[in-house]
């Protein structure tokens, strides 16, 4: 059975903690993480509006830290949250992804980071280019 093709209804940001500071002087060595699901509270519901939410980490950790036993440092925690309606009722959480909800949605925190560390003085953190590198990435399932 065809499921009613999703539409985009709105985005808003989920959740944040950044260094940005700590993120500029480290910028070659901070890797990233991004992760994208569905949230929902019983997953036999059937509705209209669907919400997703991805969350993009980036962190460091030097060699001495691993061999160390000690934790990476976090340098950012982002979420953004993304919701679709549909014309019809669908159950939750089976909603095919859209072609442009990662790019959307990378695009967002990276707009809120670049803002972040505008604000403290520090030039752009995440490129367009990263963020493209970020969408390849995760389509790749290496996100």
């Amino acid at each position: 059975m065809n499921q009613p093709r999703p539409v985009i209804t709105s985005d808003r940001l989920y959740s944040i903690t950044c260094r940005p500071h700590e993120f500029a002087l480290n910028r070659d060595a901070v890797r990233f993480q991004v992760r994208y699901a569905p949230i929902f509270d019983d997953p036999a519901e059937v509705a209209l509006a669907h919400f997703k939410v991805l969350v993009l980490e980036a962190w460091i950790e030097t060699p001495e830290d691993a061999s160390a036993g000690r934790p990476r440092l976090e340098l950012l925690k982002c979420g953004w949250e993304l919701e679709l309606t549909t014309a019809a009722s669908v159950q939750v959480g089976t909603l095919s992804e859209l072609p442009d909800e990662i790019p959307l949605l990378l695009s967002r925190i990276a707009a809120t980071v670049n803002d972040l560390a505008r604000r403290a003085g520090i030039e752009p953190l995440i490129s367009d280019d990263a963020v493209t590198e970020l969408v390849l990435a995760y389509r790749r399932g290496g996100g």
